[in-house]
C-alpha cells in the first residue's frame, strides 16, 4: 500500500546530483565517538538557567 503526500519537494537534475554527492561524502567520513563528559557543560548551563527562572519567578519573570 502506498500513500501519496502532496507538497513534498522532489529533487531532480543538478540539485539531485549535488545532494547525492553530499550524502556520499558524509557517509564516507569516519564515525567518531564523543569524548566522555561532552554534554556536561551544556547540562550545567541548562541547570543554571532553570535555577535562575525558579529564583526569579516570584518577581514576575516567566519562562516561555
Amino acid at each position: 500500500m502506498s500513500v501519496f503526500l502532496e507538497g513534498i519537494p522532489v529533487l531532480t537534475g543538478e540539485a539531485a546530483r549535488r545532494f547525492q554527492e553530499e550524502v556520499e561524502r558524509v557517509n564516507s567520513m569516519p564515525v567518531r565517538e564523543l569524548p566522555e563528559g561532552f554534554y556536561d557543560d551544556i547540562d550545567e548551563c541548562i541547570e543554571r538557567s532553570r535555577k535562575y527562572v525558579r529564583e526569579h519567578e516570584e518577581l514576575g519573570f516567566r519562562s516561555v
